[in-house]
């Protein structure tokens, strides 16, 4: 556990894995309900913003990129705030409460705050502009596979086009229900905190609506290079099918002539009188060329 005392009046509680014991100790400090404590032993499925008598219990999800998955995993901070105490709980090391923790020990103006409502405000916009770095690396990629179009890697490309999209996917999955979660937290800490801070929260809905553009923005680009990608692969296979087409047509004609030289009787007319055996020849080879002409020449070959 890591406590922070802002001032006489405002402290901030961290915790990381907390165990039973310091569950109990929280029950004994804050007399929060029993459920909660029950809750924060371990990781919520979804999230939710629940007001009590004194306090707001508020389950937040936020995506972090896993680079073996190559994919956005969700990670979790549950928050307690009382009027005068903010109580932060996650089950892994998150860059947001490290950098939340420097910024209160660096940035001597926290030390002027009055409410709790500033502290989550604050921690929740750090939250988000992690979420906006975690795009990053979905911009970069995308951008690599429009840099990559029209330079015969397209089997590649599919492959990592996939990959993309079911970043992106994972990414909206979890942060699709942050904007409910958002709004709940302003219409229940205006009611908890006061009119005042309504512009706290607003920015914090307005933080999400970019977070949310750019990953729209992503979504629609990587569609548009989807469709272009599958697009050449299908012009490609035609390319291929149409080539074996034109050649199995041009070599018709000699399957028919050499097919004919099976049959016996035609076989000894054409040992008995060899001309004719090259005038057909001549005209089956005149007849490939004539035919191999005129499909080059409507460009088909």
């Amino acid at each position: 556990m890591k406590t922070f005392a802002l001032n006489k009046n405002l402290k901030w509680l961290d915790f990381l894995n907390p165990s039973k014991k310091e569950t109990d100790e929280l029950k004994k400090i804050y007399d929060f309900h029993p459920l909660i404590l029950e809750e924060l032993l371990r990781p919520s499925d979804r999230t939710k913003v629940e007001r009590y008598n004194g306090y707001l219990f508020i389950v937040y999800h936020l995506p972090i990129y896993d680079q073996a998955k190559r994919s956005s995993r969700r990670a979790e901070i549950d928050l307690l705030a009382t009027k005068s105490a903010l109580i932060t709980v996650h089950y892994e090391d998150l860059e947001s409460i490290e950098q939340f923790e420097r910024y209160l020990a660096s940035d001597i103006s926290v030390r002027q705050y009055q409410s709790t409502a500033e502290l989550i405000c604050r921690l929740l916009r750090m939250v988000n502009e992690f979420s906006q770095r975690e795009l990053k690396h979905i911009e970069k990629k995308t951008n690599a596979v429009g840099e990559k179009l029209f330079k015969n890697q397209d089997r590649e490309l599919f492959e990592e086009i996939s990959y993309i999209k079911r970043d992106i996917l994972g990414f909206f999955i979890i942060t699709a229900p942050q904007r409910h979660i958002l709004e709940s937290l302003m219409q229940e800490g205006i009611n908890f905190w006061g009119e005042k801070f309504r512009p706290y929260f607003m920015n914090l809905l307005g933080d999400f609506s970019r977070v949310n553009y750019l990953l729209e923005n992503l979504r629609v680009s990587i569609e548009s290079y989807s469709q272009t990608v599958s697009q050449i692969l299908e012009f490609k296979t035609s390319e291929v099918v149409r080539r074996f087409s034109v050649l199995a047509f041009l070599t018709f004609p000699l399957l028919i002539y050499f097919t004919m030289t099976l049959n016996l009787e035609i076989f000894k007319s054409f040992t008995a009188h060899p001309p004719y055996y090259w005038l057909s020849a001549g005209f089956v080879l005149i007849l490939i060329i004539v035919l191999a002409f005129i499909f080059r020449k409507k460009g088909w070959l």
